[in-house]
């Protein structure tokens, strides 16, 4: 009888994790497993052989160098100088996705357009160092989405705890419509909140600010950010 149960539970396990994996995609996944996503993307071992088409090699901080697995089949739309726009998923179908500095015709990504991951199933996304302009619209209607993260060496972007800022962190431009997380740690160098920065970020309750009362108030925030004025605050002055 023991041995029958015993059996009995692991086809049961069996078909529980059947059952995540085909539902996989319509389930919430933490922060955490996102940016361990992202790493295992950056992190993959490089050898003396030449690299996948996907791939290409970067040197991180002192003189070792990792190949980087970027993201196939996304939609650029070429500026006709040399640069492009990613302007849609295409083909892409990946949950974390890392976008190449350059698409597959050669040209230099620069930026991404407004609605380039709406309703996607997207988590995470890593900006390359080519992208300069980027804004709230450029992730609209991309629910899902609960991590940003800007490759080093970026100087127009930089991201804190999961949002995107300009390049000096003056500026936040998104936070993440699907980030689960109740707290938001503010840029220390934060001055102006963009329109439609947090509209969608119907989790938060709480927003970190490192400044005093006084200084908070001379922030600009500007317009479709309910979900910030429906948040406490806290100050560290």
């Amino acid at each position: 009888m023991k041995v029958w149960k015993t059996v009995g539970c692991f086809a049961l396990l069996c078909v529980i994790v059947a059952g995540c994996i085909i539902l996989g995609q319509s389930t919430e996944v933490s922060a955490q497993v996102l940016i361990e996503d992202l790493d295992e993307k950056n992190e993959s071992a490089n050898g003396n052989t030449a690299l996948p088409e996907n791939e290409a090699q970067d040197t991180l901080q002192g003189s070792a160098s990792v190949s980087k697995t970027y993201s196939k089949g996304l939609y650029f739309r070429s500026n006709g100088d040399g640069t492009c726009a990613l302007a849609g998923m295409g083909s892409c179908i990946d949950a974390c996705v890392l976008i190449p500095p350059q698409s597959p015709a050669g040209d230099t990504v620069v930026e991404i357009l407004p609605y380039a991951f709406a309703n996607s199933f997207v988590g995470a996304v890593e900006i390359p160092t080519t992208v300069k302009e980027v804004s709230a619209a450029s992730f609209a209607d991309c629910a899902r989405l609960g991590y940003v993260r800007v490759a080093a060496g970026n100087d127009a972007l930089s991201e804190c705890d999961g949002a995107l800022y300009s390049g000096d962190g003056s500026v936040l431009l998104y936070c993440p419509a699907g980030r689960a997380a109740k707290s938001l740690t503010l840029h220390t160098a934060l001055k102006r909140i963009a329109a439609g920065a947090m509209a969608r970020c119907d989790a938060l309750e709480v927003v970190c600010f490192s400044g005093s009362t006084a200084e908070w108030h001379s922030v600009i925030v500007g317009d479709e950010n309910d979900a910030l004025y429906g948040a406490k605050v806290s100050f560290s002055k």
